[in-house]
């Protein structure tokens, strides 16, 4: 189903995505160090965005309807917190 897809695709962030943007930062913090700049890269600049397909991919499948897409959203937000 859309929910057990976004499941799945949820564990990719909790296994990779929270230890590789930690290393991803302090790999642009080098570099600016590098260059020359001092500074820290603020933890709330946008470098990064994140967006997802899973729930929403309306082709064609008539299982994905506009609630299933509020429920894989809604399950998003909430593994998210």
């Amino acid at each position: 189903t859309p929910q057990d897809e976004m499941r799945a695709g949820m564990s990719y962030f909790h296994e990779t995505i929270w230890k590789g943007v930690p290393k991803f930062l302090r790999r642009v913090d080098t570099a600016l160090e590098n260059i020359g700049i001092n500074e820290r890269v603020p933890y709330n600049a946008p470098l990064i965005q994140f967006s997802s397909w899973m729930g929403g991919d309306r082709d064609g499948n008539p299982r994905v309807t506009p609630e299933v897409t509020r429920d894989v959203c809604l399950l998003a937000r909430m593994m998210a917190a």
